[in-house]
């Protein structure tokens, strides 16, 4: 009966912690295979603030940030993975549209920085350069800028790669996904797709 529950290789239910910026935050349990809007939405309640959601985090403080564009996404192990983010502990933060996804990006290299061992250089300079190239996005524009978004870019592929353990490994998924979803954070103008008619 358990296993009738679920979706793909992710069979039955998990427990799941709600929390951030929303209505109904706690423990709850739920079948894998719901859509992460549900989860959001009916379970969570949305936002506490009222506001539109802006992203959720999934997995913990080095899980990608997801926007609610991709809420259609079942809660399970490969499917999220197939969205470039994770389920970790199936920790689910809420973020409302005033966050601030530069500063987010910022928060998880930081906290690499201070929770790294020190064992490998990939993890350990990486985040703390991390830190100072997004501390220059903050503050610089011009020809520079779009160098140092590159840079962050580069650091994140050598932490992700390079690194020895899921510590400095996995500290690209919010930055990445902060870059790819939000960068008019980052001072960038988003692409924009030509609809053929």
């Amino acid at each position: 009966e358990y296993a009738r529950l679920g979706i793909g290789r992710s069979k039955g239910t998990i427990p799941i912690q709600i929390a951030g910026n929303v209505r109904h935050g706690g423990l709850y349990e739920a079948a894998f295979g719901m859509k992460l809007g549900q989860i959001v939405e009916d379970i969570g309640g949305g936002t506490a603030s009222g506001r539109p959601v802006k992203a959720v985090q999934v997995g913990g403080p080095l899980g990608a940030y997801i926007p609610p564009g991709d809420f259609d996404v079942p809660f399970g192990y490969e499917e999220l993975a197939g969205r470039d983010g994770l389920l970790g502990h199936a920790g689910i933060t809420v973020f409302d549209d005033s966050a601030d996804m530069l500063k987010l990006a910022r928060f998880a290299m930081e906290f690499c920085a201070v929770e790294s061992c020190g064992k490998c250089t990939p993890c350990r300079i990486g985040s703390t350069r991390g830190v100072e190239v997004i501390d220059r996005i903050t503050r610089q524009g011009g020809s520079e800028h779009a160098a140092n978004v590159a840079l962050l870019e580069s650091l994140c592929d050598t932490m992700q790669h390079g690194s020895l353990c899921a510590m400095g490994g996995m500290t690209p998924y919010p930055v990445r996904s902060a870059l790819q979803h939000y960068p008019q954070d980052f001072g960038i103008e988003p692409v924009q797709t030509m609809n053929p008619a």
